[in-house]
C-alpha cells in the first residue's frame, strides 16, 4: 500500500507543472522511468490535467492547448484558445515514446477535449464537458453552451481513429456532459456534473 501510495503521489505532483513522471515499482524501489512532456509545449495547456494507463500505452489530456487540427495535425497552430488534446504515449522497454497527439472532430475554442480520458486496451475515451452542441449526432450544432461530449478512439496498429461522437440523450446547456469518463470492455460511462433534471 505504502508503494502504490508514492507512485501516486509522483504522478499527481507532476500533473501540476505540466510533465508527467512515470515510475517503475518493484519490492522496495520506486525509481522515475521517463519524464513526459507535450509534442507542443505552451502555456497554459495544462498538460496532464487527466491521465489513464492501459497495459504499455499512457494517455494524458491537455484541455487547454490551442490547436484547431484535426489528429496528428499541424500542432502549432493556436487559433482555437483551449480547444484542448490528448497525447498517447507507448513504452518500449523502458521509453515511452509519444504514438498519437489527438483532436476532436468538431474542433472549438473553450470545449476543453482532454478534461478527462480513460483507456482500455485499443480504446481511448474523451471527454470534452465544454462542448456546445446541443442536438445528439449533429456536431455543427452550437446551440447548447457547455452542454459536454464525449468522443471514442479506437487504435489499429499504430493508428488511432475517432470511432464515435457521443452526447447525452437529453442534452442541455451546462450540463458538462464529459466531466468524467470510464470504459470497461464495451460499455463507456460518462459524468454530467451539472445536470439538472429532477428524474
Amino acid at each position: 500500500m505504502k508503494t502504490i501510495s508514492l507512485r501516486i503521489a509522483l504522478v499527481l505532483a507532476a500533473c501540476f507543472v505540466g510533465t508527467l513522471l512515470p515510475v517503475k515499482a518493484a519490492p522496495g524501489i520506486i525509481a522515475q522511468q521517463a519524464y513526459v512532456k507535450a509534442s507542443n509545449t505552451g502555456s497554459p495547456d495544462q498538460f496532464g490535467t487527466s491521465i489513464a494507463l492501459s497495459g504499455n500505452t499512457l494517455v494524458v489530456g491537455a484541455p487547454l492547448e490551442d490547436s484547431r487540427v484535426p489528429i496528428n495535425g499541424d500542432q502549432t497552430d493556436n487559433s482555437a484558445p483551449d480547444a484542448g488534446a490528448v497525447y498517447v504515449y507507448v513504452r518500449y522497454g523502458t521509453q515511452w515514446v509519444q504514438q498519437a497527439f489527438l483532436k476532436a472532430s468538431n474542433v472549438a475554442q473553450t470545449d476543453q477535449f482532454g478534461y478527462s480520458v480513460a483507456i482500455s486496451g485499443d480504446t481511448i475515451v474523451v471527454g470534452a464537458p465544454y462542448e456546445d452542441s446541443g442536438i445528439t449526432g449533429d456536431e455543427a450544432d452550437n446551440s447548447a453552451s457547455d452542454a459536454g461530449a464525449v468522443y471514442v478512439f479506437v487504435r489499429t496498429g499504430t493508428t488511432w481513429t475517432q470511432q464515435a461522437y457521443l452526447k447525452a440523450s437529453n442534452p442541455d446547456m451546462d450540463d458538462n456532459f464529459g466531466t468524467s469518463v470510464a470504459i470497461s470492455g464495451n460499455t463507456i460511462l460518462a459524468g454530467a456534473w451539472a445536470e439538472a433534471s429532477n428524474a
